[in-house]
């Protein structure tokens, strides 16, 4: 019979999955102390200037028309019971695309009975998230040509500027869009990217604030 795991290892094994993950994510508690970041949520305080961390708090730089970071938080935590209501917050950049921030609620369970509730962060930077090559080609049987006309779509790119980008005619284009609808069953362009962007993908290390 298989030992159970302990909450140690449940919590090992929960760490090196977020650090898999290409998007940032944050556990923070209702005063905004910074309780665990994954390893893309690091990179993200190293380059961008939206978020940043100021001691052991998460704190923002922009602000999110009338709503804050600590009002998001707040109103996470306000209605733990209700996960199926979004909450959400657009931070603008000067002269970039928004920084994008969706947040749940956490509440221990019964066996941790020593962590506050606390509100999960995901923060989705529209720049700097591009799906790995290698996955679309695996996942869908693609060319490296269509995966990276598959790439270029999922990050918001024109059919035009995909042409001028990889330096090939509007009529390859299309003939790889083409292929690209009958390889993910799909009819249209809109209906293809949302399957991209729904598409897992992965990175590198995390940290933890004590």
């Amino acid at each position: 019979m298989q030992p159970a795991l302990t909450s140690y290892a449940v919590a090992t094994y929960l760490d090196a999955a977020l650090n898999r993950m290409d998007i940032a994510v944050f556990l923070v508690d209702a005063e905004l102390h910074l309780l665990h970041a994954n390893a893309s949520a690091m990179a993200l305080l190293e380059r961008d200037t939206a978020l940043r961390r100021h001691g052991d708090k998460l704190l923002q730089d922009a602000i999110g028309g009338e709503r804050t970071l600590a009002q998001l938080v707040a109103a996470v935590l306000a209605a733990p019971s209700d996960a199926d209501t979004p909450h959400a917050l657009s931070l603008p950049r000067r002269h970039r695309q928004p920084l994008l921030l969706t947040a749940v609620p956490y509440v221990p369970t019964p066996e941790l009975p020593s962590l506050p509730p606390c509100a999960i962060l995901l923060a989705s930077d529209p720049e700097a998230h591009r799906l790995p090559r290698q996955l679309l080609m695996e996942l869908f049987d693609l060319t490296p040509a269509e995966a990276g006309v598959a790439q270029a779509l999922a990050h918001g790119e024109a059919l035009e500027d995909i042409a001028a980008a990889l330096d090939i005619s509007m009529h390859t284009v299309k003939t790889h869009l083409q292929k690209l609808f009958r390889k993910t069953g799909t009819r249209r362009q809109g209906e293809l990217v949302s399957i991209l962007h729904g598409m897992p993908a992965a990175v590198g290390q995390a940290q933890s604030f004590e």
